[in-house]
């Protein structure tokens, strides 16, 4: 993979966090790219739209940007919970 691809997509995950998606296997935006992130940091690689392995910094760059993404949204869903009305 290219490495001005993947800082699309890690500014993506930066600045547009709601078009993404996270479970415990798979990091999905809502255009149809998505991330194998089951195996933890050594296993990380994109399976769609186009199957692409990472290279280890390019795995480092995006387990760092995963990690701000799920704090995130942890927290919004905190906030969002907790000041929700019923």
């Amino acid at each position: 993979m290219r490495a001005k691809n993947l800082n699309v997509i890690l500014h993506n995950m930066e600045c547009k966090s709601e078009e993404w998606t996270i479970d415990n296997f798979h990091a999905k935006h809502r255009s149809g790219l998505k991330i194998w992130i089951g195996n933890g940091f050594l296993g990380y690689h994109i399976e769609k739209p186009k199957y692409q392995e990472l290279g280890l910094i390019e795995k480092y760059k995006l387990h760092k940007k995963l990690q701000n993404l799920i704090k995130s949204k942890s927290f919004f869903y905190f906030f969002d919970s907790k000041f929700k009305k019923n």
